[in-house]
């Protein structure tokens, strides 16, 4: 009988997570420790990860923290060869590393618009890139997870217009690593959520307003939760999605099924 308890389970996998000091990858990082999986978090600032050390220390798992900017290939390189010094494989890479500028169209300049694409898109490339050749494609198995939005395929009244962009560039990226590297045992897959409450979206949802009416297109009648998003990831990095792949999974509470 097959084991599908697991299946779902992490155990003895090693996961690089982006942007994993702060809100979704900070979430979905502690999720993994508890999976049974080794964690590496990078980030442009890494004293975030100094709660993570310790809940990984507890649990007897490894855990390394990297300084790294993603829109600079060199350093990407460069924690590409630190994580070397301290791990054989990675098995999973999540890419949760992103930013947005609430800026409306007609005022998105070059250089705001270059920033979020460098960090969304660009970001993402060279991290998959470095982690795939380095690790994925020579030990024939890897798991990729991008972190999406609902905004990569809604768009919005206004302040969205780079975000909406890269995020609808980051679907299609993962569609065609899912399609270049499946021969290689490779997944990729891409989660697009709604709001959560994140640091970075504190602002908007503290708007009582903005809150209400948002709350109001969402079926389920709430907003995404940290959980909901790591949930999302843990299942998608697991062997028990072993034949999912290119797809975007929209953690969304049924905004996207809504007219």
């Amino acid at each position: 009988m097959k084991n599908y308890k697991q299946l779902f389970s992490l155990e003895g996998k090693t996961a690089l997570i982006t942007g994993g000091t702060s809100g979704l990858g900070h979430a979905i990082a502690e999720a993994f420790l508890q999976a049974g999986a080794n964690v590496i978090v990078c980030s442009r600032n890494i004293k975030g990860a100094d709660d993570l050390k310790k809940y990984a220390d507890s649990l007897g798992m490894k855990f390394l923290a990297v300084s790294c900017d993603i829109t600079n290939s060199q350093d990407v390189d460069h924690m590409i060869d630190e994580i070397g010094k301290s791990f054989d494989r990675v098995d999973i890479l999540v890419n949760s590393a992103g930013i947005n500028i609430l800026v409306k169209a007609e005022d998105y300049d070059e250089e705001t618009f270059n920033k979020v694409l460098d960090i969304n898109v660009k970001g993402t490339h060279f991290v998959t890139k470095a982690i795939g050749r380095r690790f994925m494609i020579p030990q024939q198995y890897g798991k990729i997870v991008n972190l999406s939005s609902v905004k990569g395929t809604l768009g919005a009244s206004e302040n969205y217009l780079g975000y909406c962009t890269s995020k609808g560039a980051v679907n299609m990226y993962t569609k065609q690593i899912a399609c270049e590297w499946g021969k290689y045992n490779i997944t990729a897959n891409a989660i697009a959520p709604t709001f959560v409450r994140t640091n970075i979206s504190a602002r908007q949802l503290d708007d009582k307003d903005f809150y209400n009416s948002l709350v109001d297109r969402i079926p389920l009648g709430r907003i995404g939760s940290l959980e909901d998003i790591a949930c999302g990831a843990m299942y998608l990095c697991s062997d028990a999605a072993s034949f999912v792949t290119g797809q975007i999974l929209h953690i969304d509470g049924g905004m996207t099924s809504r007219q």
